[in-house]
This record gives structure tokens, C-alpha cells and sequence, in this order.
């Protein structure tokens, strides 16, 4: 696969996500860094009750079937009033080439895990501040998306 067919297949992807999101009204971001032919890509999209927070990275001058070791860090940030909470993660481990559908290394963060939802395990109303951070360990190559979500109404 061509670096073009591998960067088109990625774009209509988070295309597809974003559409997604957007139709259900909930927000999306993505960053991604570039090193020669090296691309790490971080992404942040929150859905109703989760928000999947991952990473992956891919270089089309090599095999789909190599692997290399990225780190994904993620925070979530919450605020209400005079309540704020912080929840961080981070993972390491090896992740394949050619990954199809954009990120696919790092969390699914649960709201109701956390403690950041309301019964029904949506988000609480209050805001937040999401931060991927994708980093491959070899060549030291990063990137980040981070996302700003006001969460109106009330639970």
C-alpha cells in the first residue's frame, strides 16, 4: 500500500468518525506528526458514555506485518464548580503497521469507571479537557490531540 493509499484510507476513516460524532453531536479531534515517511497519529472521540483515546503510526515504506513500540498517554480533566478530578493512563506496547480505521492502540475511557457520570453512565455536565499523546519509542517521534468539551444540561 502506497504512503497516498495508506494516508487516504486514514482520512476517510477519521472522516467517518468525525461524521459520526457529528451527527450525534459529540466532538472529535486527531493530531498527527510527521518524520519522513513516519506518521503518528493521536486521537480523542467522545461518544455518549466513553471516549476512545488512542494512537497508531504508519510508514508506508515498510512492511504491514512490522511493529514498533508506542507509548499512549491519556488525561481526562473535569471541572464543576468547585469539584475537579483528574484521570491519567498510559500504556505501552508493540502496534503493527498499516493499522485501517485510524487509531487503534490505547484506551476506552468509561465515565462511569471514573466516576465522572450520571446514572444513566453518560458524562456529567461539567467541563472537560482530553489529551492523547502517542509516542513511538524508537524514534522518539510524538503526537497529540487534545479536545475542550463543555458537557451542558444536567444528568
Amino acid at each position: 500500500m502506497t504512503r497516498t493509499a495508506v494516508v487516504a484510507a486514514i482520512a476517510f476513516a477519521l472522516t467517518l468518525g468525525a461524521s459520526s460524532a457529528a451527527a450525534a453531536y459529540e466532538p472529535a479531534a486527531y493530531g498527527t506528526a510527521t518524520r519522513g515517511t513516519l506518521n503518528v497519529t493521536s486521537g480523542v472521540l467522545v461518544l455518549p458514555k466513553v471516549a476512545e483515546m488512542k494512537g497508531v503510526w504508519l510508514d508506508d515504506t515498510r512492511s504491514c506485518a512490522e511493529t514498533r513500540r508506542l507509548r499512549v498517554t491519556v488525561e481526562v480533566f473535569y471541572s464543576r464548580g468547585a469539584t475537579t478530578s483528574r484521570v491519567r493512563l498510559a500504556k505501552t506496547g508493540p502496534v503493527a503497521n498499516c493499522a485501517e480505521g485510524g487509531p487503534n492502540f490505547g484506551f476506552v475511557v468509561r465515565a462511569s469507571r471514573h466516576g465522572l457520570a450520571c446514572p444513566s453512565g453518560r458524562w456529567k455536565p461539567g467541563s472537560y479537557s482530553f489529551l492523547t499523546t502517542t509516542r513511538d519509542l524508537r524514534s522518539g517521534l510524538a503526537a497529540s490531540a487534545s479536545l475542550l468539551w463543555q458537557k451542558t444540561g444536567s444528568c
